[in-house]
């Protein structure tokens, strides 16, 4: 293990919150061994009363990474005319972030002015979020010079306090839901033209950087990736990592079939890591940089949709085993859509982390029927066990459990709430909906 992973483990074992630093000291996102980074979230920054003016997030659980996408510190945000830059939103960030060190960022391309925008400046204005899914009028196939000089000074920018984005946003994000004609209205060929110079401009200005792909958004025209991939291996590639969004529902409104994880992450998930083995990218690292419970809306008051039939108990399991299937199946990096807080379903995701945090998966999870074993290497170098039974029904708090037989080497159950306790001589356990965790001590 790297000094700095261990550093950056010990530091998250710790509760550090704070270090005196000239700069990011987050290690990069990876797998082997599963990092605070790996975990991330993005505050809906966009809707009042959620950490609005680069408010911290007073969670138990303190992801390492940091997605600033709904943080109006993209370009129509932050340019309100030609070479004119309004950067107070971004230095409170830029000050905020430095403030939680050890923390990693992802910066988030969104929409076009609409001082540049090829559609009618007052149809464009008159948008909710001021800023257009078209192209800027002056692209062509060398790029948007509109666009590069945003890109140049955005990556040059410090804020008063000496806090430079070139120290401390190492990761950036093509363009956020590029299939979704709200986010861009253009050819994926006119995106790639435009952001292909930019992408060399931050590589000039930001050392070690590391680019993600546009992140589409898994449920809308599955094919746009395929011609992303291909213009990428055709015209030159630019991209570092492959990101894309998805997300699950335990309510009855967006889900009336009762999809667990498991389904969708299978119908899902893994056809969009398939598209990059088809492409050729298969040793390109992906993640899922934008999920959460689809609860009817991004401006929805709650994570957890308990308006849709939906309970704590279920939506911990469906977080926990959520976040379980991607790690197992080898991201890189996963973003869950936070808002003031994540709700009832913070301490389910602080123990997730605490789990897996040093850990790594011997290999995907399988399963027998409605069980699901997932092997986990420790920190320690010792075998564990995440177990969770698809079949088990969660009504109120409690969910039905069902014995399980764990092999003799394992000593110990640890539950989503953090409670150990020793395994009975005739190592029957009780598990669930839930996942638990067995251990060798």
């Amino acid at each position: 293990m790297g000094a700095w992973k261990l550093l950056l483990i010990t530091a998250f074992i710790l509760g550090a919150t704070s270090w005196p630093c000239a700069q990011s000291t987050a290690a990069p996102m990876s797998t082997n061994p599963i990092q605070p980074t790996d975990f991330g979230f993005a505050c809906n920054f966009g809707n009042p009363g959620t950490c609005e003016g680069a408010k911290w997030i007073s969670t138990r659980s303190q992801p390492g990474t940091i997605r600033l996408h709904d943080s109006s510190t993209t370009w129509h945000k932050l340019s309100p005319a030609p070479k004119t830059y309004k950067w107070d939103n971004l230095d409170r960030w830029l000050d905020s972030i430095a403030a939680h060190q050890p923390r990693a960022v992802l910066f988030t391309f969104n929409r076009v002015p609409c001082w540049n925008a090829s559609e009618p400046q007052q149809v464009c204005n008159a948008r909710v979020y001021r800023g257009s899914a078209n192209p800027p009028t002056d692209l062509t196939a060398n790029g948007s010079p509109s666009f590069n000089t945003f890109v140049e000074a955005l990556t040059k920018h410090c804020s008063p306090a000496g806090h430079c984005v070139k120290d401390y946003i190492k990761y950036f994000e093509l363009w956020n839901e590029p299939n979704e004609a709200h986010y861009w209205n253009g050819s994926v060929e006119e995106l790639y033209q435009m952001v292909k110079p930019a992408a060399a401009i931050i590589r000039a200005n930001v050392s070690g950087v590391l680019i993600s792909t546009p992140a589409a958004y898994l449920a809308s025209k599955p094919s746009w990736m395929d011609e992303w991939f291909a213009l990428e291996n055709r015209q030159g590639r630019i991209s570092d990592i492959y990101g894309f969004h998805g997300y699950i529902n335990p309510g009855k409104i967006w889900n009336p079939q009762g999809l667990p994880p498991e389904k969708r992450f299978e119908d899902y998930i893994m056809p969009m890591v398939a598209k990059r083995n088809k492409a050729g990218w298969n040793t390109t690292p992906w993640m899922n940089t934008e999920t959460g419970f689809l609860s009817g809306g991004p401006f929805m008051p709650t994570n957890c949709p308990l308006n849709q039939g939906a309970t704590d108990a279920l939506c911990d399991a469906f977080l926990a085993r959520w976040l379980v299937l991607h790690f197992a199946y080898g991201a890189q990096h996963v973003d869950w859509y936070w808002f003031s807080s994540i709700g009832h379903q913070d301490a389910a995701y602080d123990q997730v982390m605490h789990w897996l945090v040093g850990s790594h998966f011997a290999g995907p999870c399988t399963n027998k029927g409605a069980v699901y074993e997932c092997r986990l290497v420790q920190a320690n170098d010792r075998n564990a066990l995440i177990v969770w039974n698809t079949d088990s029904v969660c009504s109120g708090e409690t969910c039905k459990m069902t014995p399980y037989t764990a092999a003799g080497q394992f000593r110990s159950v640890t539950d989503l709430s953090g409670k150990t306790s020793a395994i009975p001589a005739n190592h029957v356990v009780d598990i669930g909906a839930k996942p638990i965790l067995i251990g060798m001590d």
